[in-house]
């Protein structure tokens, strides 16, 4: 972690762009020739390319075609998706198992295999992980994010991509964690976790996916935002801070980044990561900034006469609901009202629901009573709009 170096690279070609920024890097590939390089993009979720959700084809292109230029066969593109999704299914929707394949390059299912429980030293909320087993072979893994804001955590970057070596369910126990006293709010029992996290699972080089970012009601549910950039280091950590940078946003307010940097400095006098310790280049790399939208603190503020209560929900049940609110709520809105809205409650921690709630996802069956509850881990928006249209047709 001592190189603190971060490339960025802008044009509307992302494969030209990535090699580009990797090989501004000069990275040692010589000792990566034996090696299984495990490369993780960001495509946990069903959908089509060029959304700002999964990463980019010819960004993972790009990837691929550097270490096998450089001599280096070892490769693999591997992912854990999120609940209900099956990775190779996923891979293929978004076009990255095409372009993996087309290279010769195999494509691994994380969950394929019994996970390793890997113990984690000194943390903060979470002392042992269930890691992915390919995850844990690999002798080099690459992170391959895509820029975008993230309800839960402000944004989803490198370090973040990083959750998706956990295995199956393992990556929803971050999300329902108690709160610790030894957490400094308004930082949540989350950041901790991926904070945790990176003490086992910091990537040895990462390449944010910049061309098409997503901004508002990420992980899923955002509007996507032509930025056209990569950002390439051998410091996932640094960056993270240029692509928050870049965003619009305060790098020291995005709290599992602060606690990740605040862990490593305790394991490392000579670590450390601020704008001034930082080598950029260009050195005029902001130029390239675009102001994304937030996340909003309230889903409520997004869509009127909606009250959502969430309390340790999961990233998979929270872009479900964003997903089902962002399709279908100009379908329902003229049923509601602010003095009769529609409830909905997501997360394993929810009290007792007002009468003809919607409860989703298996974590809130405990509060079904009488409300109307959609199974799932999580469901579908297709299956919340039929369960809310029956009852309304009540």
């Amino acid at each position: 972690m001592s190189m603190q170096k971060v490339v960025v690279c802008k044009g509307s070609d992302g494969y030209n762009s990535t090699k580009k920024s990797l090989m501004g890097l000069h990275i040692d590939t010589g000792k990566l020739k034996n090696k299984k390089i495990l490369i993780k993009p960001n495509a946990g979720r069903l959908v089509d390319k060029d959304l700002g959700i999964n990463t980019s084809p010819d960004v993972v292109a790009g990837v691929i075609d550097f270490f096998k230029e450089a001599g280096v066969h070892g490769l693999t593109v591997g992912e854990s998706p999120i609940m209900g999704v099956k990775a190779l299914n996923s891979l293929k929707q978004c076009g990255i198992s095409q372009v993996a394949l087309e290279r010769g390059v195999k494509l691994l299912d994380l969950d394929s295999a019994p996970p390793v429980v890997v113990k984690i030293e000194n943390g903060k909320v979470i002392d042992r992980l269930k890691v992915c087993r390919g995850a844990v072979d690999a002798d080099y893994i690459v992170s391959v994010p895509v820029i975008k804001t993230h309800m839960h955590t402000q944004v989803s970057l490198g370090l973040k991509n990083m959750k998706g070596c956990l295995y199956k369910k393992e990556k929803v126990k971050l999300h329902q964690l108690p709160f610790s006293d030894k957490i400094i709010p308004p930082a949540k029992s989350l950041d901790a976790a991926v904070a945790d996290m990176s003490n086992i699972l910091l990537p040895n080089l990462t390449v944010i996916d910049g061309t098409i970012a997503q901004e508002g009601l990420g992980p899923s549910a955002g509007a996507p935002v032509p930025m056209g950039v990569i950002i390439a280091s051998e410091n996932c950590l640094a960056a993270d801070w240029v692509a928050v940078r870049l965003m619009g946003f305060d790098p020291v307010k995005v709290h599992h980044l602060q606690l990740a940097i605040e862990s490593l400095k305790r394991r490392s006098d000579s670590f450390d990561i601020d704008n001034d310790s930082l080598v950029v280049e260009p050195a005029d790399y902001m130029k390239w900034k675009v102001d994304l939208k937030s996340p909003p603190k309230k889903i409520s503020l997004e869509f009127l006469n909606v009250k959502v209560e969430d309390k340790d929900s999961c990233s998979a049940c929270l872009s479900t609901v964003l997903m089902f609110l962002q399709r279908h709520y100009k379908d329902f809105a003229d049923y509601f009202s602010e003095e009769n809205p529609l409830h909905i409650a997501i997360g394993k921690g929810i009290g007792k629901q007002p009468e003809n709630a919607l409860l989703i996802g298996n974590c809130t069956f405990n509060q079904k009573g009488g409300n109307i509850f959609v199974k799932g881990c999580p469901p579908v928006a297709s299956e919340i709009k039929a369960a809310l249209f029956k009852k309304i047709k009540k």
